[in-house]
């Protein structure tokens, strides 16, 4: 089946749906005009890129000691000719804006939004796909990497399946700050499951770097802006009333366990927020709403805890 064969359902509105093709969106961009300044220069050396393939937004708050790894690791993609980055920088204190001139100075294809007024990780999303022009959408966290070909296997895993909306993969898990996949010290793997509607109840099991079809906003509207940290968690349930995904079971990506991430400085409030998200979509027919008991994660055992010591260990229990 070919993409331009897909059925396209009815859209689906909701309270904080920007509609981009309808007076909704003009009004939307016309705001963002107002309220953001806007950079898309590249380097004079290069000549204009093709329409890119991908895009990556990248929300940035006080973030500048992540944000050149977050940015190189992104143009070492293999896709990197077929990239496009949105930058957005949520009123940050820090000095990101000097790290991005950097970039764009040697690339084309960066781009970089800044708004006056912090606002939610889920709003900076919008105004970045608002200006997107990628076929396919993913997010990219400034503390996390990819594996060089990640973007590539994601995006041609929905050119195969054209009848998905989401594509993701396994990650696997450092504590090591600005670490890449190659050299990391890991402590763990997210090892996900192919995808399951009632499962996706008990856990996101998405991941931090899904890549996704930009043509889905159009019909299910933005990311809840109000949400801090489940806005990703609400748009996957709420697409799956009518979209399936696909698991590309590879470990493509490397997740930055960091206390100071918003989940978790914030774990009640995160915590909360998935059980709001969840109850929203969850049909009251099928009874009491599934959650909490989709742990995916596997840990990893540091490296001087060796086979030897381990039989010794349970030899005593």
């Amino acid at each position: 089946m070919s993409h331009a064969s897909r059925r396209e359902p009815d859209r689906i509105r909701t309270p904080f749906s920007h509609e981009l093709g309808g007076s909704g969106g003009e009004e939307a961009r016309r705001e963002g005009a107002e309220a953001v300044q806007f950079e898309a220069q590249g380097s004079t050396s290069e000549a204009p890129r093709a329409e890119p393939w991908i895009t990556a937004v990248v929300s940035t708050y006080r973030a500048e000691r992540f944000l050149r790894g977050c940015l190189a690791d992104l143009e070492a993609q293999t896709v990197a000719d077929r990239l496009e980055i949105v930058v957005v920088d949520s009123g940050s204190p820090e000095n990101e804006h000097a790290i991005v001139r950097e970039f764009q100075a040697r690339y084309a294809n960066v781009v970089y939004l800044r708004t006056e007024q912090r606002e939610t990780v889920y709003g900076a999303w919008n105004r970045a796909i608002r200006v997107a022009r990628g076929r396919y959408l993913t997010n990219a966290n400034t503390d996390d990497r990819h594996r060089t070909d990640a973007l590539e296997r994601l995006a041609r895993a929905l050119d195969a399946h054209p009848e998905a909306a989401v594509a993701y993969g396994d990650c696997a898990i450092t504590r090591t700050e600005n670490a890449t996949l190659a050299d990391a010290p890991i402590t763990g793997y997210f090892r996900w499951p192919e995808f399951d509607r009632m499962k996706l109840f008990r856990t996101c099991y998405l991941g931090s770097q899904p890549l996704w079809r930009r043509a889905l906003h159009e019909r299910f509207g933005d990311f809840d802006p109000t949400l801090v940290s489940a806005g990703d968690y609400e748009f996957w349930l709420r697409i799956a009333r009518a979209e399936i995904f696909v698991h590309v079971p590879e470990v493509l990506g490397l997740y930055l366990e960091s206390p100071g991430s918003i989940e978790h400085r914030h774990r009640e409030q995160a915590s909360e927020e998935a059980r709001r998200v969840r109850d929203r979509h969850w049909a009251p027919h099928r009874g009491i709403c599934p959650w909490g008991n989709g742990s995916y994660l596997a840990r990893q055992f540091s490296r001087w805890l060796n086979a030897s010591w381990i039989e010794k260990l349970l030899g005593q229990a």
